[in-house]
């Protein structure tokens, strides 16, 4: 597996803040848009750092954008984010980051059978959504996991993806509706039944 050193993490972290500005549970947790692409910035300089440490991570060649697959069962809490090297991070933003990971405690990793990986995160740089770069790594992922006996899954908060992931074979297994940050939640589950 590539690992990223730092500058790469920076890289892949400021797309993925511009690719999640929209995200419900980011907006959720910071209103404002430009402190919220600087706060998923540094959010995700933390994900993607253990992800790339723990997780499958493929890459666009062009380097265009990644999905990153882990293990369902391994869920990310505060305690992750303690060990962020970036102190002015956990002071500047802690009030975003309990709000955010507020939001995610409601997820329910059960819903999940043990030896799934989830797509956690899949981001395309802005300047090339639309040209199928993300399905391209999600379907690199699907071709080499499912044959070594991986079951696949995802979440997504955002009802417009759930059409995209259906046409990849994706099917939904369950809903929730967080009342409290007003965020629907899907859980999907690939099962290749791809629809037209």
């Amino acid at each position: 597996m590539k690992i990223m050193d730092r500058e790469k993490l920076k890289y892949y972290a400021r797309m993925a803040a511009e690719s999640y500005v929209d995200d419900p549970v980011h907006s959720y947790a910071t209103k404002s848009v430009e402190r919220r692409k600087k706060f998923v910035y540094h959010f995700m300089m933390e994900r993607l750092a253990t992800s790339n440490r723990e997780d499958i991570i493929y890459f666009d060649e062009q380097e265009r954008g990644l999905c990153v697959w882990r293990d369902a069962h391994n869920e990310y809490t505060m305690f992750d984010f303690l060990k962020c090297p970036n102190w002015v991070f956990l002071a500047y933003y802690w009030w975003h980051t309990a709000k955010t990971l507020k939001a995610y405690s409601h997820l329910d990793s059960k819903v999940f059978e043990k030896n799934t990986l989830i797509i956690s995160p899949v981001f395309v740089d802005k300047k090339h959504q639309g040209q199928g770069i993300a399905t391209k790594l999600i379907q690199r992922g699907i071709d080499e996991l499912v044959p070594q006996g991986y079951k696949l899954g995802l979440e997504t908060q955002n009802p417009d993806n759930v059409g995209f992931y259906e046409k990849l074979g994706f099917k939904t297994v369950k809903f929730d509706y967080w009342k409290s940050e007003k965020i629907h939640n899907y859980y999907m589950v690939y099962d290749g039944s791809k629809e037209k």
